[in-house]
């Protein structure tokens, strides 16, 4: 069964095998619980996504960009819960170290801070490999 995440819109750049795709809010997205962060704005509105553009698909035309959701779930655990996780065991060994609520907040703090450096040097490399980034599955029309 295919259950990758399927979003619809027109192409409004493409450059070095990437495309730009205008896509408009579907019908699909009013069911969803973070339809308001991840597409602020009212029911007409739309984003630009930048996907992978493996079929060639020109100017114009109208795509379906598709990503895997457990990707996506991936992403926000590592953007979110990564350094939440860090930030509570730094305070904890800070708190441990200095035995005050100032060292386990300085610690917890620092602890963080490390954690999305590593983040950004992860980014950095899942960028260049396109790790995280969606693809143009169908050139629907021009």
């Amino acid at each position: 069964m295919d259950n990758r995440m399927i979003e619809e819109g027109v192409v409004v750049e493409v450059f070095d095998g990437m495309a730009k795709v205008r896509a408009v809010r579907g019908s699909s997205c009013e069911g969803c619980a973070s339809k308001s962060m991840c597409k602020p704005g009212d029911a007409g509105s739309n984003t630009v996504i930048e996907a992978k553009n493996i079929l060639g698909a020109h100017i114009g035309e109208r795509v379906e960009v598709a990503m895997q959701p457990k990707l996506l779930l991936k992403a926000s655990f590592i953007t979110y819960i990564v350094p939440l996780i860090s930030f509570v065991a730094g305070a904890a060994i800070g708190k441990g170290i200095g035995g005050t609520d100032a060292w386990a907040a300085v610690c917890g703090l620092l602890s963080m801070f490390l954690c999305y450096g590593g983040i950004w040097m992860y980014n950095k490399k899942a960028l260049r490999e396109g790790k995280y980034q969606p693809e143009i599955v169908t050139v629907l029309s021009s």
